[in-house]
């Protein structure tokens, strides 16, 4: 069976897992500082959760764009990562998520993706709007965010802590 491709970038693919995945995503987020900014700052992901997480995603075949989780593939190196996606967050307005490896911080990557992501699901879903949230100090989250088109609309306290939240509306249902 092929693999299923979210979407393409420039540099990037964004496609469903495989069980091949466990050993790159285990190196990307069992590193610390991928974490600094969030729930799990103290607890990086080990080998078993790392395996779970992956298994989980193929388990439920997420297809379509308005809730999925895809492994980030560089497409110069074939290699693996990070993660990104839509949560669910609220009726017809997912959370964007994403996660890269340290070394590929600051080479554009995110706002790369956060871009297809939003264009993606709004040309093939019907949902309202896309949230964005990030810890008020992480300020390198919070710049993507905005480059991405989302507009800062306050902080609210989400999963325990206070969060800076973005959102943009999608043009095509409103």
């Amino acid at each position: 069976m092929r693999t299923h491709i979210y979407f393409e970038t420039e540099r990037l693919t964004v496609r469903q897992y495989t069980l091949n995945d466990i050993d790159g995503l285990f190196r990307i987020m069992s590193d610390r500082r991928v974490h600094t900014y969030t729930k799990d700052k103290d607890h990086p992901w080990d080998e078993q959760r790392t395996e779970e997480y992956i298994r989980f995603m193929i388990q439920h075949d997420f297809r379509t764009l308005d809730c999925f989780h895809g492994a980030v593939i560089e497409k110069s190196t074939n290699q693996l990562i990070g993660l990104c996606g839509l949560n669910p967050y609220q009726a017809g307005e997912p959370e964007i998520e994403f996660k890269l490896g340290v070394s590929y911080w600051g080479k554009g990557y995110a706002t790369e993706l956060g871009r297809q992501i939003i264009q993606e699901a709004f040309a093939a879903t019907g949902i309202r709007g896309i949230y964005g949230m990030a810890q008020p100090e992480n300020v390198a989250s919070r710049r993507v965010l905005e480059k991405i088109g989302m507009s800062y609309s306050g902080n609210r306290v989400f999963r325990d802590h206070e969060d800076a939240f973005y959102y943009i509306a999608n043009p095509n249902t409103h």
